[in-house]
């Protein structure tokens, strides 16, 4: 009942026309990380490897939740990193992680608008992790909790 999807595919539309997206769910309930991880952690891995997934729930920066991008099981992930990843990878390691930093180049209030997708357009094109974040060797993780 908003316009952040619909802005989100047309930014990305009009950086790169011929990609496909497709939508796993917008039935999440508001900050439901749990439910998030859930779904997508059953979804992902009937995508095809290489495939860019943003994560949208939760994503606000702040010193708690930088964001991340990473390589797990030959997907790609774009989220704040929130807890979610830990509860999507718990059997698998990740391949890859960095922390973001291209902020100082952008002023944002929807970051997956204005982070996220250029981030996954980067990738999209070719473009390695390392050049848009930092090495990270962990991710931030939800304990006790289970999808």
């Amino acid at each position: 009942k908003d316009h952040f999807a619909g802005a989100t595919k047309g930014a990305i539309y009009s950086e790169l026309p011929d990609v496909t997206i497709v939508d796993i769910s917008h039935n999440v309930s508001p900050f439901n990380i749990p439910e998030a991880a859930y779904i997508i952690q059953n979804a992902y891995s009937s995508f095809p490897k290489g495939t860019i997934h943003i994560i949208g729930i939760d994503s606000e920066l702040n010193q708690e939740n930088k964001h991340i991008a990473l390589k797990l099981d030959g997907h790609y992930f774009i989220c704040a990193n929130n807890g979610i990843m830990s509860m999507i990878c718990a059997e698998i390691m990740p391949e890859k992680i960095v922390e973001i930093n291209i902020h100082d180049k952008i002023q944002t209030s929807f970051p997956v608008l204005d982070v996220f997708v250029k981030v996954a357009c980067h990738i999209a094109r070719g473009g390695t992790l390392e050049v848009i974040g930092k090495t990270i060797d962990q991710i931030k993780p939800i304990k006790n909790i289970v999808p």
